[in-house]
């Protein structure tokens, strides 16, 4: 018998890569999580940051993710694409890896 995860359980687990995320951009959890467009790049980084973790790390789906953020899932795709390519800077990939091993260790997902 398969275990499917519900809709609490999906947010609250992504909520973890968004407390992650908003820490290492210096913003409270309420400006990452909420559904509105600021124009704020730190806000804009700290979310797509956060979408990149609960994909890459904790293995949500892009439905999953969207609906958390109230987003389209083409809009998740998109944010891991961008941090795929900020990535390419050394200093911004070891803070990714960084911030990787924080989420895995506090969601207690295998490395």
């Amino acid at each position: 018998m398969t275990y499917q995860r519900t809709k609490q359980e999906n947010c609250g687990v992504i909520a973890l890569a968004q407390a992650v995320a908003a820490h290492s951009v210096g913003l409270p959890l309420v400006a990452i999580a909420k559904a509105d467009k600021p124009g704020d790049p730190a806000v804009i980084k700290g979310r797509q940051l956060a979408m990149y973790l609960a994909r890459t790390v904790l293995k949500r789906s892009l439905r999953e993710i969207a609906h958390t953020f109230e987003r389209a899932h083409p809009t998740v795709l998109h944010a891991c694409r961008r941090i795929e390519e900020a990535r390419e800077d050394p200093a911004f990939d070891r803070t990714v890896e960084w911030l990787e091993t924080l989420v895995r260790r506090a969601a207690g997902v295998p490395a």
